[in-house]
């Protein structure tokens, strides 16, 4: 109950377990509670916040989402500035409490470097809060196969067709994002495991978001409420190496 009543925006889950993450990751910035008033927050790689940073908004702590993205920044700055959330285009200098670096791992060139930057960004009592698909899951296996066969561009054809209309006025209010930056890296667990060790950092826990979920199955059968709730849940019964997606945190060694 106190999530819902401090956080200005709920989630709604969707077929990547994004709703399941944010709570699981509430939970933990809920436990720091007890030591500390304040929590300052660095949501690394935040993009224009709309889908996953402003569930973390509040009239407590301190957000600062940072991104590279300037398109994404502007209108994050624009949407939801106040005297507690900032964003950046800039490496921040000062400490945090909290680090969240959702989904930006398998983005990156070199997640190894970016992990030691966000140890040496961390308070010796600080966590990360993370997450990334499993390089070889469900979920990367269904975005290979309809973009390497052209799926995914015919179904959106077809669907533009279809919705014309109501298409062309998405486009003209479409919201900033990094499309250019795709997937480049596609972790097995234990590589995933293996740069953490090397950015001199302990895995407190993983645990598994979804069974599947990418472009054509999250508009299709994983739409509707029951199907996206049967695929979360029965995640947390998977093995590891064949859970879609991996929600984890990160803390400095003792």
């Amino acid at each position: 109950m106190e999530n819902k009543r401090i956080y200005k925006y709920n989630p709604i889950e969707d077929c990547y377990a994004t709703k399941k993450k944010i709570i699981i990751f509430r939970n933990e910035i809920t436990s720091l509670r007890n030591t500390k008033k304040i929590i300052n927050i660095l949501d690394f790689g935040c993009g224009n916040a709309n889908d996953f940073g402003k569930y973390f908004f509040n009239d407590i702590d301190h957000y600062l989402g940072y991104d590279i993205h300037s398109d994404s920044i502007n209108f994050a700055k624009n949407e939801f500035s106040n005297k507690n959330i900032k964003f950046t285009t800039k490496i921040p200098k000062t400490l945090f409490d909290v680090i969240m670096i959702s989904e930006v791992l398998e983005h990156l060139e070199d997640p190894l470097k970016v992990l030691i930057t966000l140890n040496g960004l961390l308070k010796e009592d600080g966590i990360i809060l993370a997450s990334t698909p499993n390089g070889f899951g469900l979920t990367e296996i269904e975005k290979f196969i309809i973009h390497k066969f052209g799926i995914y561009k015919m179904a959106k054809k077809f669907y533009r067709f279809i919705k014309k209309k109501k298409n062309n006025l998405l486009i003209q209010n479409q919201i900033p994002f990094n499309h250019e930056s795709g997937h480049i890296q596609f972790f097995t667990f234990s590589k995933l495991k293996s740069i953490i060790h090397e950015a001199s950092l302990k895995l407190v826990f993983i645990k598994n978001g979804s069974v599947m979920g990418a472009d054509l199955s999250g508009s299709t059968f994983l739409k509707f409420n029951f199907t996206k709730k049967i695929n979360t849940f029965f995640a947390d019964y998977l093995p590891t190496s064949l859970s879609a997606t991996w929600i984890f945190k990160l803390q400095k060694y003792d």
